[in-house]
């Protein structure tokens, strides 16, 4: 029997693709695949022959719905706080990848999903996806760093639309707070992603490179160590209480949660 691949990478020329192929799963995002990403970009960086990398979701129905739930671990939480967690370590490396990722978005995008797209430093998206966070609705928190990307990319407003509310998003409204660069129709994504892939492949190497890092640098704005203290503080109150363990046990069980404040 041949294994199939969660993560399929395909080059050609310049353009590198890398697509989560779990589409029964709707792309669910698994530490396997993050540590892979992580080492695929790495080698790519390496090598030095890729000047972008487009990353997609196998199927028609996500690009990924988020951090495959049954997966999470105990401390996750504080783990992805802290940086020590495959989906943190993945994130930073679609973050330092020398040249342009650009994430085409041929579906839904939740959770951690739309964290990997809004990582990527273009997002195409197809005219009838949603967008969603929804911590909120599960009794967890996201990641400060995380929610910094939503910050500086949207806003203090729609960051809390997103994260507050829980509700998901329509391509048209995301296009429209600035979530994603471009929407396209359906059949026509991929024509477009890769002829802007390579146009963007055909441009100066060291000014990509340098364009990329300087814009990188400029929009760090780091917490003072009193701010992550007590975020982690917060985090970890909220990892230790009854309500996590209700929102795993319910999205398990597919019902609504009954959270309580303990």
């Amino acid at each position: 029997m041949t294994e199939v691949k969660e993560l399929i990478v395909e080059q050609n020329g310049a353009v590198c693709t890398i697509t989560f192929n779990r589409p029964e799963k709707r792309n669910l995002l698994t530490p396997t695949i993050l540590i892979e990403l992580s080492s695929e970009l790495k080698r790519l960086e390496q090598e030095d022959k890729v000047r972008c990398v487009v990353l997609s979701g196998a199927g028609d129905k996500a690009f990924s719905s988020g951090y495959d739930i049954s997966a999470i671990g105990q401390n996750d939480m504080i783990k992805h706080h802290e940086g020590d967690h495959p989906l943190g370590k993945a994130l930073r490396t679609i973050e330092s990848f020398p040249y342009p990722v650009i994430a085409m978005m041929n579906g839904h995008a939740f959770g951690a999903g739309l964290e990997v797209a809004i990582t990527c430093d273009i997002r195409v998206t197809v005219d009838d996806c949603l967008f969603g966070m929804p911590p909120a609705k599960l009794g967890v928190v996201y990641s400060y760093t995380g929610m910094k990307k939503f910050l500086d990319l949207i806003g203090p407003g729609y960051t809390k639309e997103l994260f507050l509310i829980g509700r998901p998003i329509s391509s048209e409204r995301a296009t429209e707070i600035g979530l994603v660069n471009f929407m396209v129709s359906r059949e026509n994504i991929e024509e477009f992603t890769y002829e802007m892939a390579n146009e963007i492949s055909e441009n100066a190497p060291l000014s990509l490179k340098t364009l990329k890092q300087i814009t990188n640098v400029l929009a760090k704005n780091e917490l003072s160590a009193e701010d992550e203290k007590l975020i982690r503080a917060m985090t970890l109150e909220v990892q230790n209480s009854q309500d996590y363990k209700e929102g795993q046990k319910a999205f398990s069980e597919k019902r609504k949660p009954e959270f309580k404040g303990e």
